[in-house]
């Protein structure tokens, strides 16, 4: 996820989010609907009840809408038959999924028109984000992590705070941001873990406790208990990334595989370079082992500017799997299709 530096002081942030979602009416979608695409299908406009209403089709209202007609299918399914069908049955498909069928319509009045805000199942429980935060900040104190005057906000108007994490003795340690999730469906409040490498400052990609990070607005969880759990769950997880560090610096990293991984790399030449004289940097430090190439990958992910943010990503994320799988391992895999449908960065 993209997160983007915030002046604003957190209290402030939030409150700008709760102020907008004042001005947010709910309508059961109790009755007919009809369904028209706007704008070459870039729109979408809904109309129930005696009124229109309206949106832009960015991949959240999508993933939202095309949810209802092909239930428990994964983002990347749904993006897809949404595209097949978009020329054909869609609007017939989605009107008769909305129909009668109580879900909640969340939309603003703005300049006279009804904005769509999301939709959501009758079940969905509001959270405002200040009482969210209240709840947290103090659970989080009482571990001894505290806010650190970071705001950050998302492409989709999310905000998140950064917090400090005290060192727990290891050679890495959890840095931390929340994300305080909007009431539109979509959007869940989070607690996002991430490992860093503190010999070095090198940032390891971050890493999801499954089922606790995640705080989805009709999950009956409470919230100390969501916070705890997702706090115990990433403080285990830094003993295995011990034992996987020593593990890889045990791990040779051997010319000729080295030369097969760099063939493969995807990346431009000038990346390619840089990467060749931070493994010299590496090598002469910790060994020509997996490690050295990990934190080869990790320092440049991290640090250089001049490599593309997308590249830096992708390098952050390869040097992280060579914590869990062999040099070897990785450059003899077949090449991987992202969610997205591309190759990966290894091909």
């Amino acid at each position: 996820m993209r997160f983007i530096c915030c002046t604003s002081s957190i209290e402030s942030a939030l409150n700008q989010v709760i102020q907008l979602e004042r001005r947010v009416t709910c309508l059961p979608l109790d009755k007919s609907v009809s369904i028209d695409f706007l704008n070459s299908a870039r729109s979408i406009s809904i109309a129930t009840d005696g009124k229109v209403f309206s949106g832009q089709l960015t991949i959240p209202l999508i993933h939202q809408l095309g949810s209802r007609i092909w239930r428990h299918l994964d983002r990347k399914a749904i993006l897809k038959l949404w595209a097949r069908h978009i020329k054909s049955d869609l609007s017939v498909l989605l009107a008769n999924s909305l129909s009668k069928s109580n879900d909640i319509l969340r939309y603003s009045e703005i300049g006279g028109r009804f904005q769509i805000y999301g939709i959501t199942s009758p079940k969905f429980r509001d959270m405002c984000q200040g009482v969210f935060r209240d709840i947290l900040t103090n659970i989080l104190r009482h571990r001894g992590i505290t806010p650190k005057n970071e705001v950050f906000l998302t492409p989709f108007g999310e905000v998140a705070e950064g917090f400090c994490v005290p060192d727990q003795g290891g050679q890495v340690g959890l840095t931390c941001k929340v994300l305080y999730g909007l009431n539109n469906g979509y959007s869940s409040f989070r607690i996002i873990w991430g490992r860093q490498v503190l010999i070095c400052s090198n940032g390891l990609t971050t890493f999801q406790t499954v089922g606790r990070d995640r705080w989805f607005h009709t999950n009956r969880l409470d919230i100390t208990d969501f916070v705890t759990q997702s706090i115990d769950a990433a403080s285990n997880h830094l003993s295995d990334v011990e034992r996987q560090i020593q593990a890889s610096r045990g791990r040779s990293a051997h010319s000729s595989v080295l030369g097969q991984f760099m063939k493969r790399l995807a990346v431009s030449k000038a990346t390619k370079d840089r990467v060749q004289e931070r493994l010299i940097h590496e090598f002469k430090d910790t060994g020509p082992n997996d490690w050295s190439v990990s934190q080869a990958l990790t320092f440049l992910g991290q640090h250089e500017n001049g490599i593309p943010f997308r590249v830096r990503d992708d390098l952050t994320r390869l040097g992280s799997v060579l914590l869990e799988r062999s040099l070897e391992q990785l450059t003899l895999a077949p090449p991987a299709v992202t969610q997205s449908g591309y190759y990966d960065i290894l091909r």
